[in-house]
């Protein structure tokens, strides 16, 4: 049986989880499309660059899973204004090789804790509408889908 462990990022994270945001762009883009790409138009497409990256770290939302020291997937995710006692979830990636194995449900079983604990309301993020995938985890960790764009979890 599999061990995970779910944990928040730090900053020494920063190459592993850039490792897995580059791969899921290349698995949702094509390798072909990324190829052809530019450095900065590349850059653009991920959601793991500095210093977008240093601001998840001291979120304290911001979560990865790992097994036997890999990291297999991670959450970014930070508190809007806090008198809206909102988190929002900017991006959710898995390693290609470890998808549809439940790390999806772990990371945001772990989050829906840690919101409790901060009397966080709402946990929303949106979804590309041209990912069942996304959809379909969203949806079995108890989010709500407005028009299949928006997931919301009402705490």
């Amino acid at each position: 049986m599999i061990s995970y462990t779910v944990r928040p990022i730090t900053s020494s994270d920063y190459k592993a989880v850039n490792e897995i945001d580059v791969s899921t762009q290349i698995q949702y883009l094509g390798q072909k499309k990324w190829n052809k790409l530019t450095p900065k138009e590349k850059e653009s497409h991920l959601e793991s660059r500095q210093p977008n990256y240093d601001g998840f770290v001291k979120s304290g939302y911001s979560l990865l899973v790992e097994s036997e020291g890999k990291v297999l997937g991670f959450i970014l995710a930070f508190e809007t204004i806090p008198v809206y006692q909102e988190v929002y979830c900017e991006y959710v990636a898995i390693d290609p090789s470890s998808q549809g194995k439940g790390i999806v449900a772990l990371l945001y079983q772990e989050l829906i804790q840690i919101a409790k604990k901060n009397n966080i309301k709402k946990i929303w993020g949106l979804i590309n509408l041209d990912n069942p995938n996304s959809i379909k985890s969203h949806l079995k960790s108890g989010f709500k889908l407005d028009d299949r764009k928006e997931a919301v979890f009402i705490i």
